[in-house]
């Protein structure tokens, strides 16, 4: 056991010793050798008896010790010269920042890494810099207060409640709290702090390893130091001098103002502004230019900038309005705001003109037709009038807001109201394209427009666009609705050929000549009238070269046409007037008819007329009417001699034979007695037909009188059906009567009325069969007095009434001499009233006749039209149409057909009737 121990620490002092050994070695040796050893050194160990290894062990350990010691002494020394070195270099670079730092024209404050005395107040920073940095900036501490502090808790203390003025921050803080949060966090700042007194000192924050610096820079004191700077700011001052006396006379007024905003310093302008005695007095009574614009003052140095307003100030009579600036001043002594006043009302007054003019030509867009819109230059809609929104058929609602035309132009397309192009986008980029082409040079935006399109939308409307750059930026639109305008314009060139085209198929030559006495238009029929050139009329020849031409045609018309010259260019009125038609004589022997007609533009028509015809016709007819009217003088005379002369034969004749039928020489037998009657009746109706021509030729020559008187109407009918009672017996025709009993009396001449009631009663009961009616008939239609007979006769043809009422016109086998409606009319018309008639073939006639009051004959045609019309009366003839109005009275009493009575007695009677009756003795009838 004990010789095991020996040998255990035998093995332990020489693998000690091997280890101090290799531990020492190991440091010049290489690694690879170093292992190799370490393996030589194993195996010799493995090898080596204990005792002898221990002894080894301990030897090797002495003198591994004593290398390390050396070893370790050699390295001592030489880190100490190393440091000595290291720390003589860092005291010569702290010198040298030292020397940097106190040259620096300000304090710099370092603070250790201690976190512990931040609520200690400031702390203990170390001071670096120059010592008159330091007294400059101790200048703005409090002594009294501050007098037991150290000085840089004095200067921080007067700094630190300063805001720190930093543009890149939205609410300054003062310098404590930006000091604060370098400390504490790091927070680098850089600014400047103004003093009370408008001084301005500069500070910086920066960390710096594990210190913090805060740099303070009094600028005074840097242009203090430096002379050539001190030389710029005595050269600034003097500019500074100078422009506070261009402030004292400048025109515009200007102040001052302290710390407090109380004014300390005012211009002569602001004295004169105030209407105060002088500067003194208005910095004595603190007067303002208005209550507000202090409040603009203590906003301006709450927020250390710059801030407007506006004031309006009553001065020596007038309402001026200025504009109000108020900013911070970074001078010295008391100097804290300044202030000036601009005088805008000229400007305050165009802006309210033009805001004024904006608006009205906006109201004035929205009373016009023209949809207008204007785009500003983002291409939003600014403005619209209501013809827009009425063309569009937009609500308010997708009007308000910010709508793009892009938008605009996507919305009307949805709708279906843009016009439909192959390429929408295209189109689109074209209707846009003028917000961006053509903008490379400054202010081109505000010129050109693009050329107008035309529209034409799917509803059928056509519109004009206009596009136009708006001077003030942006695009304006106009849209025209021209599509009645299309219409009318189509409807105008389509009336102007018409027009040409009638004007060139006129007999008449015409021409238009302009106020300026330049042709205008004319058709073919005056260039071949005149026979001019149409090359030379097309080229729109004055009148002057017109007339020269045809002067040559004319000779001897020179005054016709001067006078129709003076008609076309003359601005007289008296001059300007229907030139009524004026016949010339040609060379060539035509005749022309020349006349002229002002138009209401100023223009003239002159219209030419070839006569000769027409003179020859003319005087042809001239010549024919003499023969004619010689023939009828003849013919008139001849029939007033033959009647005359054959009335006294029949009056013989008619003697005799009444002598004889009434046997007065003898009885006679009835054979006789028949012819006698036959020979009585046949000399009446001579006699009665002789009467009726001499009667007509009366009334041609015109001297037939009328002895006009009242008449009983009623009474009128009567006798009238009493005579053609026994007419109506005879033809074994009704009569009836239809007149009311209170129809009163109008003047009438009887006689001739009579007349009138018989010729027609004859014609009704000639033309009326067995069974038949008559009706005859009265009527008061206001003033006149409408008589009529009806039958229900075989009527007439169209071409029979349109002659009935001509002289000596018969029709049909039982028509007499046509003398009886010829007389009715005439008769009539002598009591200025007009005859009517109405018939159609196998329905029967109505004539009716219409006699107004001989007083007021003038006004009784239009209503004696309007009895016509009440009436149904027709346009004359012979026999008559319907039936006329139904009588409310009791027809007259209907005989009893007899025998025909032999001619003797029917003879016999007419003879009574001439010794009782004579005047209501019938005429001979058709």
């Amino acid at each position: 056991m004990h010789r095991f121990a020996k040998s255990l620490m035998a093995g332990t002092i020489l693998s000690g010793a091997s280890a101090l050994f290799s531990a020492a070695w190991a440091q010049d040796a290489p690694n690879e050798a170093q292992g190799e050893a370490a393996q030589s050194a194993a195996s010799m160990l493995a090898n080596i008896d204990p005792l002898v290894a221990g002894a080894g062990g301990a030897i090797a350990l002495a003198v591994a010790a004593v290398i390390w010691a050396f070893r370790v002494s050699a390295a001592t020394r030489h880190q100490a010269l190393h440091w000595s070195d290291k720390l003589a270099e860092l005291e010569a670079r702290l010198e040298k920042s030292d020397s940097v730092l106190s040259a620096h024209p300000g304090l710099v404050l370092v603070w250790e890494d201690d976190s512990d005395s931040l609520s200690a107040g400031w702390g203990e920073p170390k001071i670096l810099g120059g010592p008159a940095a330091l007294a400059s900036l101790l200048s703005f501490s409090k002594d009294e207060e501050d007098a037991k502090s150290s000085p840089v808790d004095r200067l921080l203390n007067a700094l630190g409640a300063l805001p720190l003025q930093d543009d890149e921050a939205d609410k300054p803080e003062t310098l404590r709290e930006k000091v604060k949060n370098l400390r504490a966090h790091g927070v680098a700042f850089s600014g400047n702090v103004v003093t009370p007194d408008g001084r301005s000192i500069e500070v910086d924050g920066r960390v710096a390893g594990g210190q913090v610096a805060l740099w303070i820079t009094d600028p005074a004191v840097r242009m203090a130091e430096d002379g050539a700077v001190i030389g710029a700011f005595r050269e600034r001052a003097v500019d500074l001098h100078g422009a506070h006396a261009l402030l004292e006379r400048a025109p515009v007024p200007s102040w001052r103002r302290g710390a407090d905003l109380q004014l300390v310093w005012v211009n002569r302008a602001y004295a004169d502004l105030v209407e105060a005695p002088s500067v003194a007095d208005v910095l004595k009574q603190q007067i303002e230019l208005d209550n507000t614009i202090r409040k603009i003052a203590s906003t301006a140095a709450t927020e250390r900038k710059a801030n407007e307003g506006r004031a309006v100030i009553n001065s020596r009579g007038e309402r001026r309005v200025y504009r109000i600036i108020e900013t911070p001043l970074h001078g010295s002594g008391d100097a804290a705001m300044g202030g000036v006043a601009i005088d805008v009302t000229e400007l305050d007054k165009a802006k309210s003109d033009l805001k004024q003019q904006i608006e009205a030509n906006q109201r004035t867009l929205d009373q016009i037709q023209t949809a207008v819109a204007i785009f500003g230059a983002s291409q939003n809609l600014i403005y619209h009038n209501r013809a827009f929104q009425e063309l569009w058929s937009l609500d308010d609602a997708e009007l308000s807001g910010r709508v793009y035309h892009g938008e605009v132009l996507d919305q009307l397309r949805m709708k279906g109201k843009l016009p439909e192009p192959s390429d929408y986008d295209a189109w689109k980029e074209k209707q846009l394209a003028l917000y961006t082409d053509g903008l490379s040079e400054p202010g081109a935006e505000r010129l050109g427009g693009a050329p107008d399109e035309i529209w034409h939308l799917p509803d059928g409307r056509t519109l004009r666009v206009a596009r136009l750059r708006h001077p003030l930026g942006g695009v304006m639109l106009a849209f025209e609705d021209i599509t009645e305008k299309i219409a009318l314009e189509t409807q105008f060139n389509t009336q102007i050929s018409v027009q040409k085209a009638t004007l060139n198929n006129l007999a008449e030559g015409v021409a238009v000549f302009a106020a300026d006495g330049s042709l205008k238009l004319y058709n073919k029929a005056f260039q071949k009238l005149w026979r001019l050139d149409a090359r030379h009329l097309d080229a729109k020849p004055h009148i002057d070269s017109i007339l020269d031409n045809l002067k040559k045609l004319a000779r001897d018309a020179d005054a016709s046409f001067d006078a129709l010259r003076r008609c076309i260019v003359s601005k007289a009125h008296e001059d300007r007037q229907t030139y009524e038609f004026r016949e010339i004589r040609l060379a060539d022997g035509r005749t022309i008819a020349i006349g002229a007609e002002p138009l209401p533009d100023g223009a003239t028509l002159a219209h030419f007329l070839d006569v000769t015809d027409s003179k020859e016709r003319e005087k042809e007819l001239k010549e024919r009417n003499a023969i004619l009217e010689n023939a009828d003088r003849l013919k008139s005379k001849f029939v007033d001699h033959v009647s005359y002369q054959l009335r006294t034969p029949l009056s013989t004749i008619i003697g005799f034979s009444e002598m004889l039928d009434g046997q007065m020489f003898g009885v006679l037998n009835d054979r006789q007695k028949d012819y006698i009657a036959s020979i009585l009746s046949a000399s009446y109706h001579l006699r009665d037909l002789i009467n009726d021509i001499i009667d007509l030729g009366a009334i041609d020559a015109g001297q037939l009188d009328l002895n006009v008187e009242k008449t009983d109407i009623r009474k009128l009918l009567e006798n009238a059906a009493t005579f053609a009672a026994l007419k109506a017996e005879d033809t074994q025709v009704s009569l009836k009567v239809d007149c009311p009993k209170d129809i009163g009396d109008a003047p009438l001449d009887e006689k001739r009325i009579k007349q009138v009631l018989f010729n027609l009663l004859s014609n009704a009961f000639a033309y009326t069969g067995a069974g038949g009616t008559v009706t005859i008939g009265a009527r008061k239609v206001g003033d006149a007095v409408k008589l009529w007979v009806a039958d229900t006769g075989r009527g007439l043809s169209p071409s029979d009434q349109a002659r009935a009422f001509d002289a000596f016109e018969s029709r049909g086998p039982s028509a007499g001499a046509g003398l009886g409606l010829a007389l009715v009319e005439r008769f009539v018309k002598l009591h200025h009233g007009w005859v009517r008639m109405e018939s159609h073939e196998g329905e029967g006639a109505t004539v009716t006749c219409f006699i107004p009051e001989p007083a007021d004959a003038a006004k009784a045609a239009p209503a004696g039209n309007e009895a016509n019309g009440a009436s149904g009366g027709a346009s004359g003839g012979e026999g008559g149409g319907a039936p006329g109005p139904k009588s409310d009275k009791k027809d007259a009493p209907k005989k009893k057909p007899a025998k025909k009575a032999p001619a003797r007695k029917r003879a016999k009677t007419k003879a009574d009737k001439k010794d009782g009756a004579k005047e209501t003795r019938p005429q001979a009838a058709e």
